[in-house]
């Protein structure tokens, strides 16, 4: 049996919890996995324990005559830390079917992570923040899914590789709950080539139609160099309608938006760097800015940490310093810098 679609389903980003495989017999495989997370945070003013991405994921593949691998993957948000029955432990986070053929390439039929996403996961790496940039987890929901930009809702998706030059394509459904947003439909187009020397250079559009407000469109630039112990990547993107001002500048009328509220013209770049010590000890920096076009608000803040790994165990600090970020007028936003200790058990 091919590996390719189980590698594919479990590693997702370098984030992704490992999985122990429970069941193979060269046909058909079951893998259990996940980990449990918590973050202790300190601002100027406060002092918190949260969960820290704690999730819980199962992973089938199954070979079939002909070349093709066929799998599905769910995934589960575990509030690690919920403390009463009233408090929701569970919440989906991500759950597909796929198919796999080398000379085909790969399909995925559900809520996964987005072709956007295998350009942007690029700067998606530190343990314990980040991503906050790139528009991944923008849109009207937290996690990207109803703009189909991080764990996308409601997609179809195909992804092949020739002769290294990867493709991506997406097709979001329409999605109209009532008394909600009315999404009409989405699509999405990534190409991306990576170098025997260690860079790799990709690139994603991405546009979002609504039935009842205005259609989100973001475009991302990224390039990334791995060599060794040494990793760097920079993600720039160019984004209409797509972020939420009240995600980044609360309540600033300064910031032009559409009648819900999203920001009309960003512009935002986000860089990540690491270096890895004999497998065990990792050194990470980091960079954000999101900028909007139509005035002077500006979040910028860079991000330092250090992290440690023993066997399932990760213990992680890192760093979030505001660097004068702006509200519309130009007057300090006067942000709280953020000092986060993480534990993480992978299992």
């Amino acid at each position: 049996m091919k590996k390719s679609i189980l590698a594919l389903m479990i590693a997702t980003s370098a984030s992704s919890a490992s999985a122990v495989e429970l069941f193979n017999d060269d046909t058909t495989t079951v893998a259990l996995g996940g980990y449990v997370g918590v973050v202790a945070e300190s601002t100027n003013s406060t002092t918190e324990l949260n969960n820290s991405g704690s999730r819980v994921k199962m992973v089938f593949t199954h070979a079939l005559d002909g070349g093709w691998d066929i799998g599905a993957r769910t995934e589960w948000a575990l509030d690690a830390l919920a403390n009463s029955s009233k408090d929701q432990i569970f919440t989906n986070r991500l759950g597909y079917i796929t198919a796999d053929n080398g000379n085909v390439g790969n399909f995925t039929l559900g809520k996964a992570w987005s072709v956007y996403y295998d350009v942007a996961g690029a700067t998606d790496m530190f343990w314990i923040y980040g991503g906050n940039t790139s528009g991944t987890y923008d849109g009207l929901s937290g996690d990207g899914g109803v703009h189909g930009t991080g764990r996308a809702d409601d997609v179809i998706q195909y992804r092949n590789n020739f002769n290294g030059l990867q493709v991506g394509l997406q097709y979001q459904f329409s999605d109209k709950p009532e008394n909600s947003y009315q999404r009409d439909s989405g699509y999405q187009a990534m190409l991306g080539y990576d170098f025997d020397f260690g860079l790799g250079l990709s690139t994603a559009i991405a546009e979002t139609k609504f039935d009842d407000r205005e259609d989100a469109k973001v475009s991302i630039y990224g390039a990334k160099f791995e060599q060794d112990a040494f990793y760097a990547a920079v993600n720039y993107s160019i984004a209409n309608n797509h972020q939420l001002r009240d995600d980044y500048f609360k309540d600033d009328g300064d910031v032009v938006v559409d009648v819900n509220g999203a920001i009309k013209d960003v512009k935002s770049i986000e860089v990540f760097a690491s270096y890895t010590i004999m497998d065990q000890y990792q050194l990470l920096a980091g960079y954000n800015q999101l900028s909007d076009d139509n005035s002077s608000a500006e979040l910028t803040n860079t991000t330092f940490g250090a992290s440690y790994m023993t066997g399932p165990l990760t213990l992680s600090v890192e760093y979030v310093m505001d660097l004068s970020s702006k509200n519309g007028n130009g007057s300090d936003q006067k942000l709280d810098d953020v000092l986060g200790l993480q534990a993480r058990y992978d299992f």
